[in-house]
């Protein structure tokens, strides 16, 4: 599956999780994926996340890593710290951003089904 499907993905996923609407922020945050030569942006707030194809500095988390890495994250394979120990991402951004990032990611990874 392609980043862009995985994050198309988790961006449905939040928005039909109505109970995470109180943690989301009135301002739009940016969060901007770059792996290899590629890029993906979204802006999540109490609006819902939308793609967008410009940031805004000043609100923008910015997660570095290789595709698969990112993949793991988005699928909710590894934790966003767990990742960052493993040096398999870097994240620029503030703290409090970092950490709701982190709640979204854990809180909207996919169901499983136990085989």
């Amino acid at each position: 599956m392609s980043m862009d499907e995985l994050v198309k993905q988790f961006v449905e996923r939040v928005n039909a999780l109505k109970h995470l609407l109180p943690i989301l922020p009135e301002e739009a945050l940016y969060v901007c994926f770059q792996w290899e030569e590629e890029e993906m942006i979204f802006s999540i707030s109490k609006q819902g996340m939308h793609r967008k194809w410009e940031v805004d500095e000043q609100k923008a988390v910015t997660i570095y890593g290789t595709k698969e890495a990112l993949k793991s994250l988005v699928d909710g394979e590894l934790k966003l710290q767990q990742q960052l120990r493993l040096k398999e991402i870097a994240v620029f951004g503030s703290f409090r951003h970092i950490l709701l990032l982190e709640s979204l990611f854990h809180l909207a990874k996919p169901y499983r089904h136990a085989s």
